[in-house]
């Protein structure tokens, strides 16, 4: 069992259960009166809260550097809310979940935040600190092979020109590490 695992055991389960949760939000829609509400038909019609609410790229990022500044000035919940918030507005800019995954690894939730980073890693697939992020979250929860291919991932995307110097050697870093436990007779930490 794997933090990345999911409640669900196959796409179709997910499905499904996307498939029969519609008519009842439809239902709490009509019943609300947000159905004919333009915002709700915007979403429906697939435009994003960002687009909805006419929020333009650099509102975007100042939201986002609040959040960076919540984070550092320790306002842990401050910052999870902001990153949530910008996550809703905008489904598709990884930034939004890798800041997120990262307040809940500082609060040590590796599941959630390893799945997070995994979304982050869906939106751009080349993001060298979220390969990083997830092996982190990955041995934190005794999950070293799972681990070591994701700090293997961070190593070849450097070497392929994707993310700074750095990086590599932090992987390569995480890979001793585990090259270490692994030789310990107790085993793994």
């Amino acid at each position: 069992m794997s933090i990345m695992d999911t409640d669900y055991s196959s796409a179709e389960d997910f499905t499904r259960l996307l498939e029969a949760s519609a008519p009842a939000i439809e239902t709490i829609l009509q019943a609300s009166g947000l159905a004919e509400d333009n915002r709700v038909r915007l979403m429906q019609a697939g435009y994003a809260p960002k687009e909805i609410f006419d929020l333009t790229d650099r509102e975007m990022d100042a939201l986002f550097q609040s959040g960076v500044r919540a984070l550092g000035g320790g306002d842990l919940q401050g910052a999870q809310d902001m990153f949530a918030m910008l996550c809703k507005l905008d489904g598709l800019d990884a930034r939004f979940p890798f800041a997120l995954a990262g307040t809940f690894q500082l609060q040590e939730k590796f599941a959630t935040a390893g799945k997070l980073y995994a979304v982050a890693l869906g939106l751009d697939a080349t993001h060298v600190d979220a390969y990083l992020r997830l092996g982190e979250c990955l041995l934190a929860a005794r999950e070293p092979d799972n681990a070591r291919e994701a700090f293997e991932v961070a190593v070849a995307l450097v070497e392929r020109g994707h993310g700074a110097p750095e990086l590599k050697a932090d992987a390569e870093a995480m890979l001793a590490l585990i090259a270490e436990a692994g030789s310990d007779p107790a085993g793994p930490a």
